[in-house]
């Protein structure tokens, strides 16, 4: 008469292991690491922000004069690219959520972390973190192999210039935000070429149209209205222009005004506060919806 041998059962080292915070984020952490396109978009940034800024370098001596150093910023030939390497990195913060809706996993996620909200701030911090590094470090090489190419131009980046200083940190800080921008539309459209899409129209497309409009008909209101939108407003933490004229304005000849634009720190702040809101809404929305 034989025996029955009882099947070996397994236990999970995690088990009796509460979810805490400090899981949750390396959970993320390693999730994001796992997935092959975030190696090529981060490539991508770190291309793109050393890349633009080596060939706009490269042609300073055709685009900038001695006559003109002076009022084009120097810091402009770095951070030349800070647009694209702002768009590559939303598609990086929409790929982060959106990726674990199209696969299901989002609901293993959700299951062991019931609470939900700590999923979404987990999520935040690992995509800032990662985004911020890896293009402040491409910031910095840019500005260190672009160096010798603005000094034979005689264009000098002074670190000591405060205004300077700023439009460097710009880079990395308008990119991590309009990477949190995405997660949070991720979150709300739960589908990767939407949420892709509608960072793009909102940043690219829709400021397009409306700068269009207002050099095609010299209104103030589209103009006034351009200074609102999420691009134009943060980007200036980057690129600041004292004044904005309107086209139209004095110098058109049309009915339109000088009308001030925002400065570096409170543009900054508005896309940051568009930024929020979205943020509140995807909570919302996270804890209402069926994964």
């Amino acid at each position: 008469m034989s025996t029955v041998t009882p099947a070996p059962t397994f236990t999970s080292p995690f088990a009796g292991s509460k979810v805490t915070f400090p899981r949750l984020l390396l959970s993320e952490w390693r999730k994001l690491w796992s997935l092959r396109s975030t190696w090529w978009v981060l490539g991508i940034t770190v291309a793109i922000i050393v890349g633009v800024a080596l060939l706009i370098s490269a042609a300073a001596g055709s685009l900038v004069d001695a006559q003109h150093v002076s009022v084009v910023p120097p810091t402009t030939f770095v951070t030349a690219g800070y647009n694209f390497a702002a768009l590559v990195a939303a598609s990086l913060g929409a790929i982060a959520i959106t990726g674990e809706y199209s696969t299901g996993q989002i609901r293993s996620t959700l299951s062991a972390a019931p609470g939900r909200l700590s999923v979404l701030w987990a999520k935040l911090t690992v995509v800032a973190v990662v985004n911020f590094v890896v293009i402040a470090v491409s910031t910095a090489i840019a500005f260190l192999v672009t160096h010798p190419v603005l000094d034979s131009h005689s264009i000098k980046i002074d670190l000591s210039n405060g205004e300077q200083v700023r439009a460097l940190l710009g880079v990395p800080l308008y990119a991590t935000v309009v990477a949190l921008f995405a997660v949070a539309v991720g979150f709300l459209i739960r589908n990767t070429p939407g949420a892709i899409v509608t960072v793009v129209a909102l940043f690219f497309l829709i400021p397009g149209i409306i700068s269009g409009i207002a050099a095609a008909t010299q209104a103030s209101w589209a103009e006034n209205l351009n200074k609102w939108l999420p691009s134009s407003a943060g980007e200036r933490i980057v690129t600041y222009f004292a004044h904005s004229t309107a086209p139209g304005g004095p110098a058109g000849g049309g009915g339109g005004a000088d009308l001030p634009a925002f400065t570096a720190w409170p543009g900054f702040a508005v896309l940051c506060a568009y930024t929020l809101v979205l943020i509140i809404a995807g909570a919302i929305l996270l804890k209402r919806r069926d994964a």
